[in-house]
């Protein structure tokens, strides 16, 4: 069966903004059950963009596009540097 989970900023910050990376764990370790279990899984996150104003240290989120997709892109590779990290614990890949 093929499971899609949608995460969303929340689920996988801290509340000053950061990524979380104990929520990170926990999702990544629910992920390595349904895979023994052979599941197929998807995972949607959100969280780019909190993760690049957290980098940026920029204290609140601005609302114009091109600094949205400035921290988007700033904030992406953190992001998936968690989860690989965390799915990494688990012998899984994350693309």
């Amino acid at each position: 069966m093929r499971v899609v989970v949608k995460i969303g900023t929340s689920s996988i910050t801290t509340s000053e903004g950061s990524i979380n990376s104990a929520a990170v764990s926990s999702l990544c370790e629910e992920v390595a059950l349904l895979r023994k279990l052979n599941h197929e899984v998807l995972i949607v996150t959100s969280g780019a963009v909190a993760g690049g104003v957290a980098a940026l240290k920029l204290g609140k989120r601005p609302t114009d596009m091109p600094t949205l997709q400035a921290l988007a892109a700033a904030g992406q590779s953190r992001l998936m540097q968690e989860y690989n990290v965390q799915l990494d614990r688990h012998q899984l890949v994350g693309e």
